[in-house]
């Protein structure tokens, strides 16, 4: 304990002869020349004993008070500049002195806010000491350590959240990156489906034709048209249309086995509206094949509008659809009208439709050019159900001996030279009225 208290003592003997030399009178008398303010640890050059002094931190022993020696060392800094602050305001009130004789007005508003400036300084210093004077409190100390500690323990927290966070990101980012490689297989499987399923279409045409692949565009010119009939016979629930319309014919000796089955007139009505007689001009295996050859058949359509499928889309809309119909599903006219001037609405209605009249134009191309040629017949009302011509809808277990008669004909049948294509009648529990 010893060196360190000759160590303070010598401290405190510094900072008393720096206060004596500052508090020498000087003269109040205008001086030639005025030193600027001096550096910390000078006190203008009147003392060379106060010139050279300055605080260095003191060794202490290893079992002397660590805070107690901080602040007194603290202590020590905020006085000697306090000794300066007061050189530094000494010397600005010369300054003041030297502006008044001779009277300068701008030297003396110039002195004025350097001595103003010098008070803000020195003023200052209270708040740096009551800060040092805060510290040196136990209380507080111990008070700004347990924050602290507290700030540590969040900060610790923090962290191991953060790391925590990190681990789920790695694992959420290998399971995007899974999920992402497993789509992309999906979409090469869908693609390659789509790519089978909607392969372009060939046919033997200069051989005499191929009766398989005919038969293959009649079953999906028959679904497309029951498809077609089902999204008509929904908007016809939703418009309040009643399935006895007139458009929808159907001898009135037919006897329905379920009220449902009238759905089948419909379906029979679209199916001879499609596939009725229409203009030559239409078919074409040049136009066939490219047709075919698309996914979407709107796309074609897009393509080449005016083109030979373009023009019997067009016409047959306007004949297998009423206008009375259409203003009932929508409230207007603006699908007619739009076809009428030569467009394909792009609607899921027309849409539907498009895919229909596909099936059906492509059907009816290549029976006008298959050798022999594709003839398409109808069985008349009342005529007896014959297997050999004709298939049931809906499929009902039937025999000749029954004597059961065709009530409509639902989709048309087509004979290929010896080969029957049977048409499919609705049956209606009557007496048979002849062949």
């Amino acid at each position: 304990m010893e060196p360190a208290k000759g160590k303070m003592r010598k401290t405190s003997s510094n900072l008393l002869l720096r206060i004596t030399d500052i508090c020498k009178v000087h003269s109040v008398a205008v001086a030639e020349n005025v030193g600027e303010k001096p550096n910390a640890g000078s006190t203008g050059g009147s003392s060379e004993d106060g010139a050279h002094l300055k605080i260095y931190p003191q060794q202490v022993s290893d079992h002397e008070s660590c805070s107690g020696t901080s602040t007194a060392r603290y202590e020590d800094a905020v006085v000697e500049k306090l000794l300066d602050a007061v050189s530094g305001l000494k010397l600005a009130y010369l300054k003041v002195q030297q502006a008044h004789v001779p009277y300068d007005p701008e030297k003396v508003a110039a002195a004025g806010e350097h001595f103003v400036s010098e008070l803000e300084e020195t003023a200052g210093l209270k708040d740096l000491y009551f800060g040092v004077s805060k510290w040196s409190n136990p209380m507080y100390q111990s008070h700004v350590s347990s924050r602290i500690h507290e700030h540590q323990k969040v900060a610790l927290e923090l962290q191991a959240d953060i790391c925590k966070k990190d681990s789920e990101l790695v694992l959420l980012r290998a399971e995007f990156q899974e999920l992402e490689r497993r789509n992309m297989e999906l979409k090469e499987e869908v693609d390659r489906r789509a790519l089978l399923m909607h392969r372009e279409i060939s046919f033997d045409i200069g051989n005499g034709g191929s009766i398989d692949m005919f038969i293959e565009l009649f079953e999906n010119s028959s679904k497309c048209i029951h498809d077609f009939t089902k999204l008509v016979i929904s908007s016809m629930k939703v418009s309040g249309w009643d399935l006895n319309y007139s458009k929808f014919p159907v001898d009135k000796s037919v006897v329905f086995e379920k009220k449902t089955d009238k759905k089948y007139c419909v379906e029979a009505y679209f199916a001879r509206a499609m596939l009725m007689v229409t203009k030559g001009e239409y078919f074409s295996m040049d136009s066939f094949y490219h047709v075919m050859s698309f996914k979407d058949p709107f796309d074609a359509l897009v393509e080449s509008p005016n083109s030979n499928f373009g023009k019997f889309c067009r016409e047959k809309y306007l004949v297998a659809v009423p206008s009375n119909m259409e203003d009932s599903f929508f409230g207007n006219l603006d699908h007619r009208a739009f076809v009428e001037m030569g467009g394909h609405p792009r609607t899921q209605f027309y849409q539907t439709f498009a895919g229909m009249a596909r099936y059906v134009w492509a059907l009816l191309t290549v029976a006008r050019f298959l050798k022999p040629r594709a003839e398409m017949f109808f069985v008349k009302s009342g005529v007896q159900f014959q297997k050999k011509h004709m298939e049931s809808v809906p499929a009902k277990l039937t025999t000749e001996e029954a004597k059961i008669s065709v009530g409509f004909t639902v989709m048309p049948g087509f004979k290929i030279g010896c080969t029957v294509i049977r048409c499919r009648v609705y049956l209606s529990m009557l007496n048979t009225k002849g062949s």
